[in-house]
């Protein structure tokens, strides 16, 4: 009865709050929204996106253009490759320079004088690329080019090992059917936005910082000078330890549940088709976070310094799991790997994509033991610091 009486009251105290009920549930949306809405053009829109020919200069160290590599020249009117690629024979390097910086050309081949009897006599292939102002442009030309320089030395280490007669057999082999199938990331599930990323993230955001309102709830009992009244009363430290945090983890609940049912109505974010597992793991991060909370605010003199500590590891986590802006994958998955952003965010992501639950539940068995180390810590920092005027 007493845990009841201090969550009812810890639920009362909050929900009449204005500005609390402002940041932990209007503000999320509002980043949502312009987040979601501004950043669509890096993340994606939802709709098929078509890749701009590229205008390539091309430089021969022979001075005789595209007619001194008959390799290079045959490669460029290949019918997939003229309809992504415009080559523009350039005199010197110095001129394709100028033209890369005044936007004339999107990307810069030079090709060496002894190319095509390089490779003939089995050298390896090289060529030297000069990029341009566009990421986009750059991208893609080097793309094409770095594949058709891996083929040519494909080749010519399959000559070179089994003989020459092996390439004649690989054609034949890989003439009677496709080498590649084109499809969708998202096949049979919706499309991946940018509302649907950073509704993710910034609901992740949001419920790491309710352990904010742990830590407030925590002091201000002590800053007020009333824990040692209730302490007088008989009322077990547990009991009201426990009462506050199931008062701020119901709001936190709640806050959860406005922000996917309320980005879904009103800027259309579909969240897959797992609403209970998706539940889950918003219940599990509102458990870590209560509890990294109340280690930090056990540990620190004043609300301030637990709060700033709180607030930095909230965003350093946010950006290095990639909730921010969208990183490499290389970048988030290893450094990324220790937050706890990223174990909720790639699978409520995978959700969203309505993948399979065997690449769901493996982020869900992780998380959990996060949270239950997080919880042990809480619990044994507690048991040596106490909760106390």
């Amino acid at each position: 009865m007493n845990t009841w009486t201090i969550m009812s009251y810890e639920l009362r105290r909050l929900l009449r709050s204005r500005s609390m009920l402002l940041n932990m549930f209007l503000l999320p949306l509002v980043l949502i929204f312009l987040l979601g809405s501004s950043l669509s053009g890096v993340m994606g829109n939802g709709k098929d996106s078509t890749i701009a020919p590229v205008n390539v200069g091309i430089v021969s160290l022979s001075g005789e253009g595209l007619a001194s590599s008959a390799i290079v020249a045959s490669f460029l009117k290949t019918p997939e490759i003229s309809k992504i690629i415009v080559p523009r024979e350039v005199e010197s390097r110095k001129v394709v320079e100028s033209g890369l910086r005044s936007g004339k050309y999107g990307y810069a081949v030079v090709i060496p004088a002894n190319f095509d009897s390089e490779v003939q006599s089995g050298g390896a292939a090289k060529l030297e690329y000069i990029l341009g102002k566009d990421r986009t442009d750059n991208m893609v030309a080097g793309t094409v080019f770095d594949n058709f320089l891996s083929n040519i030395n494909a080749k010519q280490a399959v000559a070179l090992m089994l003989g020459p007669e092996a390439l004649t057999a690989a054609a034949t082999t890989s003439g009677d059917h496709a080498l590649v199938t084109l499809g969708k990331l998202s096949e049979g599930g919706a499309t991946y936005t940018a509302s649907q990323f950073y509704a993710v993230s910034m609901m992740l955001m949001f419920l790491l910082y309710s352990g904010l309102t742990v830590t407030s709830s925590l002091f201000n009992e002590k800053e007020n000078h009333t824990l040692f009244r209730i302490n007088s009363m008989p009322v077990k430290g547990s009991q009201l330890f426990i009462g506050k945090m199931l008062g701020v983890g119901i709001v936190s609940i709640f806050q959860c549940v406005a922000i996917i049912l309320l980005s879904h109505w009103f800027f259309g974010v579909d969240w897959g088709n797992r609403p209970g597992l998706l539940l889950l793991f918003c219940l599990i991060m509102i458990i870590a976070s209560m509890t990294l909370s109340i280690i930090i605010s056990l540990f620190s003199k004043n609300m301030a310094g637990a709060r700033s500590v709180i607030t930095v590891i909230t965003v350093i986590m946010t950006f290095i799991s990639g909730g921010m802006a969208p990183l490499p994958d290389s970048w988030v998955n290893s450094v990324g790997a220790y937050t706890l952003n990223h174990w909720a965010m790639q699978a409520i992501l995978r959700m969203m994509l309505h993948s399979g639950l065997s690449e769901i539940l493996p982020n869900l068995g992780v998380l959990s033991l996060i949270c239950l180390v997080l919880f042990s810590a809480a619990f044994i920092s507690y048991k040596k610091v106490g909760y106390h005027e």
